[in-house]
C-alpha cells in the first residue's frame, strides 16, 4: 500500500468520526435519500443519453457500490466500474454476483492508468469533492479519461452559514439548553469538513480544467448541488 492511500485511509477515518462501521453503516442507510427521485432525474437528463451499449461507468467515491448495483439491475448492458479507498466502505460491498467491479485508488492524486485516455462515457461523484483536500488533479485526470462529450455528474455539500449549519442540526434557531464542549468541538469540525467547497468553488474547478457546465442545480433547501459538466466534443 502506497504512503499516500494509507493517510487518505487515516484522513477518511478521522473525517468519519473514528468510526468506519458506523460511517458504513450511515452511506448503507443513505443510500435512498441520495439516489432519490431528484437524483434520478438529473441522472436522466444528463447522463443517460450518453449512454449505450457497452458504455462505461465510473462511481467515484463508491462506498459500497449500491448505485452501480441498481445500476447494473436496470442497464445490465453498461461496463460498470467503482473506485474507493476506505476499508470498512469495501468489506460493505455487494456480495451478490452483480455486474460491476470496484478499483482502490486515492483519489486526491490518482494514478494516470487507473482509466485509459478517452475511456470513460460517464462519471458520478456523488459526495465525494468534500473529502478531497484539492480535486484538481483528480478533475485534470478525469478530462483525460471522459470521451469528447462524456459527463461528470457532480453532487455535494456546499458550503452554507455557519447558522444555518446549525439550525439544520438542532432543528431549531435558538439553544437554550446547555452544550458540551466535547460535542460541540465535534459538531464545529464536521461543519468545516463538510462546508469545504462553495457552489462557485466546484463551477470555477471545472471550468478550469476544461469543463463546460450543462446544469447546476441546489438541492437539499440549498446545502448542497448537483452539477453536470461535459468535456467538449
Amino acid at each position: 500500500m502506497s504512503d499516500s492511500l494509507q493517510e487518505l485511509r487515516d484522513y477518511l477515518i478521522r473525517h468519519h468520526g473514528g468510526d468506519g462501521q458506523r460511517a458504513a453503516t450511515r452511506t448503507l442507510e443513505g443510500h435512498a435519500r441520495n439516489h432519490d427521485d431528484n437524483f434520478r432525474r438529473f441522472w436522466a437528463e444528463h447522463a443517460a443519453p450518453q449512454l449505450q451499449q457497452g458504455s462505461r461507468v465510473v462511481d467515484l467515491g463508491c462506498g459500497p457500490g449500491l448505485f452501480l448495483r441498481d445500476l447494473s439491475l436496470t442497464s445490465p448492458a453498461l461496463e460498470l466500474v467503482g473506485v474507493e479507498a476506505a476499508p470498512y466502505m469495501l468489506e460493505q460491498a455487494c456480495e451478490d454476483d452483480y455486474d460491476f467491479s470496484i478499483r482502490v485508488a486515492d483519489l486526491n492524486d490518482p494514478p494516470a492508468d487507473l482509466f485509459e485516455h478517452t475511456s470513460l462515457d460517464v462519471a458520478l461523484a456523488n459526495r465525494l469533492f468534500h473529502e478531497l483536500h484539492q480535486p484538481l488533479v483528480l478533475l485534470q485526470k478525469l478530462h483525460d479519461w471522459l470521451k469528447p462529450g462524456g459527463v461528470l455528474i457532480v453532487i455535494d455539500m456546499v458550503r452554507q452559514p455557519l447558522g444555518s449549519f446549525l439550525t439544520h442540526k438542532f432543528g431549531k434557531d435558538r439553544l437554550d439548553e446547555p452544550l458540551g464542549a466535547k460535542e460541540m468541538a465535534a459538531l464545529f469540525e464536521d461543519y468545516f469538513e463538510h462546508n469545504r467547497y462553495h457552489d462557485s468553488d466546484l463551477l470555477a474547478l471545472l471550468a478550469m480544467t476544461g469543463f463546460e457546465i450543462l446544469a447546476d442545480e441546489p438541492i437539499r433547501s440549498g446545502r448542497a448541488v448537483q452539477i453536470a459538466a461535459r468535456r467538449p466534443y
